[in-house]
């Protein structure tokens, strides 16, 4: 599994400094888990994949993080996952596989069986509807940009308002290709909508993307 521009986006964006409990749903090689840890030095992690290739780097990379008494990888299906006992506020994040993009990404065979078939954003709004019980809960995903009033439709069937949403833009001056976004349920809010370019009209790497995803990259 690659190390992609979403994932980290997503890692760095979200709001976690007050949750107890991550569920990283389809966790892949580890990396958004391994970002939670790095942010929250309290939280209980759970990255869950049901691919077992996955979950085996996912395995390798956090037995060698400084992280592994708090990051857990378990190899299943997370739609069939129960909190049980976590605790409260809980985080869901993820990086889902994108089908209704009019041109399927070459991987999305790949990230169907790293997920079990069904896993996307609208299967990943539901499991967030099944284990949101407190305000303080909320999801974080990345999604396309072309997706935005189906998505936020849909978290509105689930009775989960959006509380924080970017654009995402490859470059100054081009459309947005991503759209990031934390609901939760019980808060009414304003909504913070600030976007994210990631390059500048010279293809530079901006001083907002740099500062945003710093602490992530050893050369940067």
């Amino acid at each position: 599994m690659k190390v992609g521009t979403d994932g980290v986006l997503l890692g760095a964006w979200v709001e976690c400094s007050t949750a107890a409990s991550i569920i990283d749903a389809g966790c892949g090689s580890g990396i958004i888990s391994l970002m939670m840890a790095q942010r929250n030095h309290c939280a209980k992690i759970i990255g869950v994949d049901i691919d077992m290739e996955a979950c085996g780097d996912a395995k390798n990379n956090v037995g060698k993080s400084p992280w592994s008494d708090r990051v857990e990888i378990s190899c299943g299906d997370v739609l069939s996952m129960n909190r049980d006992t976590l605790p409260s506020p809980l985080l869901i994040i993820s990086n889902p596989p994108f089908f209704n993009e009019t041109l399927r990404s070459p991987d999305a065979d790949r990230s169907l069986a790293r997920h079990g078939e069904g896993f996307e954003v609208n299967s990943l709004i539901e499991l967030a509807d099944r284990l949101i019980s407190t305000p303080e809960d909320t999801l974080a995903f990345i999604a396309p940009a072309s997706r935005i009033d189906e998505i936020e439709f849909q978290l509105s069937l689930h009775r989960l308002d959006v509380r924080r949403r970017a654009l995402v833009f490859s470059r100054e001056g081009r459309k947005a290709m991503r759209v990031m976004f934390q609901a939760g349920r019980g808060i009414k809010e304003h909504i913070s909508d600030i976007p994210v370019i990631i390059r500048d009209f010279n293809n530079n790497l901006t001083d907002q993307y740099r500062k945003l995803t710093s602490d992530f990259y050893l050369d940067r």
